[in-house]
């Protein structure tokens, strides 16, 4: 365990991490009281408290520059005028790929290549099917395993050598590090290397941490990333209405701004500045969250990504064995205690974050997610999970069948014990008697 869970009055079991980690550090919610009652100002002016307040900005973006071992700038420093700070990971999504592919788009007579994977979000998705739709891009997708929900990295490499073969170097590679509905952990390092050493730079790499970052390490030097979007609420532990996009040094050039406004310097000027970070943050901060998210990341940074992990893959290991020996992981018809349920994504614990996703061959995922909490106080959250690509790959989501409902997920952040996973899973294995007994 790597903190005491705070104390709790009744049993309410909190495993919805994936949409929005509960709880935070005490230092998050301190940091914000603090802005509010005693700066209240915004981040800039040249005031005390407006001082104050850009120096709680620069230290946020400092931290995650120190998170995701962002590359020195050229004056030695940790270059974080290359942290965008956004409203959410969407908002971060948003201005990568568009950003990036309109650039792209306005210096190619023909639209330019894109290629994602079926395990986006819709934050990817919609973005790119009207991007495709106006003419700006090609878009490819590559399939992931549907047994593990593992994405082979040299199938993303065919697919940008096909594509350059046809005469479009593709301009963006979209990746979801890890999903948000099979906890599967994609090998970004294979991804970004390949990529790099095939289009010589000329193809821009983006990854959605939206689930990985927090939870294990990310090293975008090591993966050649270009653009990380990231939320603040997740696993950095910050407040909601946070995130950021992480842009590398140079790639800025690339990337169009989507919004003008205020950007407090230059103000004399007609058009919206392109030095960073005001290019791509127009209008005030919300720089009461992002006091908070400064905490949640140096309380990550304190207790260290890889112990964090550890305690992750503790938890993790424990669900898939009981799976192992208790429903033959996918099988519903299998034995033992949890027969009945099906586990999507069968990922190794060393590819996987603390996400689950499971069906009930009785129960829709809404009713075996009510389930869980009347009877048990179990937080959880049904649905599609704004992925229904890879809930199609997975068999959840096919409208010809009549299956729409998608799977029923736990999710787990850094105060989850190993005790609550064993509550979880004892209750999963009183529904699945209980539906036995009736049938």
């Amino acid at each position: 365990m790597i903190a005491r869970r705070p104390a709790a009055q009744a049993r309410r079991l909190y495993l919805d991490n994936a949409a929005t980690s509960f709880p935070k550090p005490p230092a998050v919610a301190q940091a914000m009281a603090r802005y509010m009652t005693e700066l209240g100002a915004p981040a800039r002016g040249l005031y005390a408290e407006a001082r104050q307040g850009a120096e709680i900005l620069r230290l946020c973006r400092e931290r995650l520059c120190e998170l995701f071992h962002a590359p020195r700038a050229p004056d030695g420093g940790r270059g974080e005028q290359n942290v965008v700070f956004t409203l959410n990971t969407t908002d971060a999504l948003n201005l990568a790929i568009r950003g990036s592919l309109v650039h792209a788009r306005a210096r190619s007579r023909t639209p330019v290549g894109v290629i994602t994977t079926d395990a986006e979000h819709n934050s990817v998705l919609r973005p790119l099917a009207r991007l495709e739709r106006e003419g700006v891009c090609r878009w490819t997708r590559v399939a992931v395993d549907p047994r593990t929900g593992l994405l082979d990295p040299d199938d993303v490499i065919a697919a940008a050598r096909a594509l350059t073969l046809s005469g479009v170097v593709p301009a963006l590679v979209g990746i979801n590090h890890a999903s948000n509905v099979t906890g599967a952990v994609q090998d970004i390092e294979a991804i970004g290397r390949g990529l790099r050493e095939l289009t010589q730079g000329r193809t821009l790499f983006l990854i959605d941490a939206a689930q990985s970052l927090g939870h294990i390490d990310v090293n975008v030097e090591a993966a050649c990333v270009d653009l990380v979007a990231f939320p603040g609420h997740k696993g950095l532990l910050g407040p909601q209405g946070t995130g950021g996009l992480w842009i590398r040094p140079g790639v800025e050039r690339q990337v169009d701004t989507v919004r003008e406004g205020g950007t407090g310097n230059r103000s004399e000027d007609p058009e919206h500045p392109e030095i960073m970070p005001e290019k791509f943050e127009a209008g005030s901060h919300n720089a009461v969250g992002i006091a908070g998210l400064s905490e949640g990341v140096a309380w990550l940074l304190e207790q260290g990504v890889d112990r964090i992990r550890a305690h992750e893959l503790e938890l993790t290991r424990r669900v898939l064995a009981r799976f192992d020996t208790q429903s033959g992981r996918g099988d519903p018809e299998s034995g033992g205690e949890l027969a009945g349920l099906r586990l999507l994504g069968l990922a190794p614990a060393s590819s996987h974050v603390g996400v689950f996703c499971f069906t009930h061959e009785q129960f829709e995922p809404a009713e075996l997610s009510m389930l869980l909490e009347t009877e048990f106080g179990i937080l959880s959250r049904p649905g599609l999970h704004c992925a229904p690509l890879v809930h199609r790959a997975m068999g959840t989501f096919d409208p010809d069948r009549g299956v729409t409902g998608g799977a029923c997920r736990i999710s787990f952040g850094p105060f989850v014990t190993p005790d609550d996973v064993d509550y979880a899973l004892e209750a999963l294995a009183k529904v699945c008697q209980s539906a036995a007994a009736q049938r």
